[in-house]
């Protein structure tokens, strides 16, 4: 489930691409064909759960459309050379009838093997697959670390102190012991059950209770509340997303607050996936129609985060700048989470006559 949080907190809405008009709707048309919000969602998913995350950028002459492949992290491994250079990638998968496939990406040509046997080489037009690395780097800094490795035995601690917990529950508190004390009655001094039911007899001086046993309810409490505290710094989600505390009425402040540990996390991701972003793109630029270095060179993305924020305040600000002549109104739509294409907003706009040029432009 956190790794669904960090998903969707980052790229649950779709990236904005930034730059020159020319560049943003050249490449949110491949965006928007390609269907490349879900495959950020991927590529993202197992940046977090693995460390590293593979994709493939091609063009798909069937539906003339460039797309991109995300490899499943088991299926597939980056070989990198003695100096630490990216080299080759392998992909391999066993079909239903125990084939093995074998798949070798090298910079010019992709080799198909089944069962050791090359059967296929055709060529690469777009190099070998782009490996996002996270943030947090493995035994090799060519690899990124996992944030499970980091909650696993937390979570080993938590699931072993609840099985500990709910069998003393069932076995002690739900199950009671009878318990007798005093001289035991012997069975000729006890009435016959057929004659009157079930019937405890007790000698003179005895006593029969039910006895459980008594648990410590604030020391198990307070080891689960710290085991809990830990796992949420180390997943870095605010505690109220999973149920451990309620906030309401609270300001923007001190929503920014509690999510600090979350937009550090999400920095790291954004860091990671804007590496292999700016890769997409120079495949992309490769495959499609040309455009100038310029062009090429002003774009950029904005991520617009699932974090709880007064919207109307941040329109406000912006509303405040561009009175001053601080903020251009195409700044102002890429900024806007409102926005997700400001490109094509100002098309819409420009077929409705309105004028979009900037009052501090004219001026000028």
């Amino acid at each position: 489930r956190f790794i669904n949080f960090h998903t969707a907190y980052l790229v649950g809405n779709p990236v904005s691409l930034t730059g020159t008009q020319e560049a943003v709707e050249h490449f949110n048309k491949i965006y928007s064909k390609g269907l490349y919000s879900k495959t950020d969602w991927k590529v993202l998913t197992d940046l977090i759960t693995f460390g590293d995350a593979f994709e493939y950028v091609y063009y798909d002459a069937r539906t003339d459309t460039i797309k991109s492949k995300v490899f499943r992290n088991a299926d597939c491994y980056p070989i990198y050379d003695e100096y630490g250079e990216y080299s080759y990638f392998v992909e391999n998968w066993n079909d239903r009838n125990g084939n093995q496939h074998y798949t070798i990406y090298f910079p010019d040509h992709i080799d198909t093997y089944v069962n050791y046997k090359l059967v296929d080489s055709a060529p690469n037009a777009t190099g070998l697959p782009i490996h996002y690395v996270g943030m947090e780097r493995g035994l090799y800094d060519q690899f990124g670390d996992s944030m499970m490795l980091d909650l696993i035995p937390i979570m080993d601690r938590i699931e072993a102190l609840l099985s500990k917990e709910d069998d003393a529950v069932t076995t002690l508190s739900l199950n009671p012991i009878l318990s007798i004390q005093g001289q035991k009655v012997s069975e000729k001094e006890m009435i016959d059950s057929n004659i009157s039911g079930a019937v405890l007899h007790l000698d003179d001086g005895q006593k029969a209770e039910y006895v459980n046993a008594e648990m410590d309810y604030s020391v198990i409490k307070h080891e689960l509340d710290q085991l809990y505290q830990q796992f949420n710094m180390v997943a870095a989600i605010p505690s109220s997303i999973i149920g451990q505390s309620n906030i309401a009425n609270v300001s923007e402040n001190t929503t920014s607050i509690i999510y600090q540990l979350t937009e550090n996390k999400g920095k790291q991701n954004m860091n990671a996936l804007i590496d292999g972003f700016r890769e997409r793109w120079e495949y992309m630029r490769m495959l499609s129609d040309p455009i100038s270095d310029d062009d090429f060179y002003s774009l950029n993305v904005v991520f617009n985060s699932s974090k709880p924020v007064d919207t109307a305040n941040d329109m406000a600000n912006m509303q405040m700048q561009y009175n001053m002549g601080a903020i251009s109104r195409r700044t102002i739509m890429e900024q806007s989470p409102y926005t997700t294409n400001a490109a094509q907003e100002i098309q819409r706009l420009e077929d409705e006559g309105t004028d979009i040029t900037d009052p501090v432009a004219d001026d000028e």
